[in-house]
């Protein structure tokens, strides 16, 4: 009888890490792993918060100082965010909702050097269930 109760023990034991070990992993590749850049522009993927927004860091590097403005589009090119900023070195987080298409766009345009870049982000979500059933003795 002690001899089941320790082997039940070990599998209970062995479940729990493997499952923490896959949300853990999970976790891992969706959390700052995302990065699109290009010469002067990053956008980020930070995670998720505790109200469930979606986290992006944006970073522009605008040595001159010109006055650029940030777009943030939903999947029908519908505006979220407008904004105009002159930071030589902007880097600011935008929090969004969860769409259910999950895409978005974030375009950082400058007017007087003609340079547009556009960030296209689809986000994905996908829920992983563990079931395991088996006979106990």
């Amino acid at each position: 009888m002690k001899k089941q109760t320790i082997q039940i023990a070990k599998r209970f034991l062995l479940g729990n890490v493997l499952v923490a070990a896959l949300f853990l992993t999970a976790n891992a590749s969706t959390g700052g792993k995302t990065i699109t850049t290009s010469d002067k522009a990053e956008v980020k993927y930070t995670g998720t918060d505790k109200e469930n927004l979606l986290s992006f860091n944006v970073k522009y590097s605008n040595p001159a100082g010109n006055t650029f403005n940030l777009t943030v589009l939903d999947a029908n090119g519908e505006l979220l965010f407008k904004s105009f900023y002159g930071d030589k070195q902007f880097d600011k987080t935008f929090k969004l909702p969860k769409f259910e298409n999950g895409k978005y766009a974030f375009v950082i345009e400058d007017s007087k050097t003609s340079y547009k870049e556009k960030f296209a982000v689809s986000v994905t979500t996908e829920v992983i269930e563990n079931v395991s059933v088996s006979k106990a003795n």
